[in-house]
């Protein structure tokens, strides 16, 4: 399965808005998942869903008078909340969500996208950058809340500095730290360059700021490959 950020869940009968909020997000460099494009012939279609939402960043939900009546959709909605994915609810049509809807989505902040679903694009995108940066956030604070580990001072050091004040396995704006966050951002979205930072302060080596990353990476063949090409960049990687 491709790296992606966000799932879209829609009804069929709404494909050509579908595909023009897919292309939208793509172009502005989201990765998108959609079932009428990303199931591979000869796959298990629930299994597929199921594997796309769970490896989502976002679920995009295209509510409309179709999928307001599609029994799929709330079972896509449903994972999502077992999964804790953030649901972005885009409104095609003036429509009143059903109950089972309502209860999935009673805490979620909606986007109108009618009568015209151009002017809603940029709030869309908005939302999509404000979600993903919220959890960058979080993940940034609870790094900063962790405390450091104490380290015994090397004797033999001729500063007679601690660990802690050893430079970052990798240093930030470097060639080498722009192209794992690349190859990162590939599979996380834009997460990756706080993940890359604490990795890289965190790290006492090489190998373990590698298995760091790639512990981010699903599913284990992309892991694998992403090891790889992350330690090919690296100073010395081969």
């Amino acid at each position: 399965m491709a790296a992606h950020e966000i799932f879209i869940c829609y009804s069929s009968k709404d494909e050509t808005k579908a595909r023009t909020i897919l292309e939208f997000l793509e172009a502005n460099g989201f990765k998108c998942w959609i079932s009428s494009r990303d199931v591979r012939p000869g796959r298990n279609y629930q299994e597929s869903i199921v594997g796309a939402i769970q490896n989502a960043r976002i679920l995009m939900f295209l509510l409309s008078d179709f999928s307001n009546t599609t029994g799929e959709v709330k079972k896509e909605l449903s994972l999502a909340s077992s999964f804790d994915i953030p649901v972005i609810p885009l409104r095609l049509t003036p429509t009143t969500p059903n109950a089972a809807l309502q209860y999935e989505l009673a805490t979620r902040q909606w986007i109108d996208a009618f009568p015209r679903l151009d002017a809603a694009l940029d709030r869309l995108l908005a939302a999509v950058h404000e979600t993903l940066l919220t959890g960058a956030a979080a993940l940034e604070q609870s790094a900063i809340e962790v405390k450091p580990r104490h380290v015994k001072p090397d004797p033999h050091a001729p500063t007679g500095k601690s660990e802690t004040s050893r430079p970052p396995i990798v240093a930030p704006g470097s060639d080498a730290f722009e192209a794992i966050r690349a190859l990162l951002a590939h599979h996380v979205g834009p997460i990756a360059k706080i993940l890359v930072q604490k990795a890289a302060t965190d790290a006492h080596s090489i190998d373990e700021f590698c298995e760091q990353l790639a512990s981010h990476v699903h599913p284990a063949a992309a892991r694998t490959t992403f090891l790889r090409a992350a330690r090919q960049r690296l100073p010395g990687g081969t």
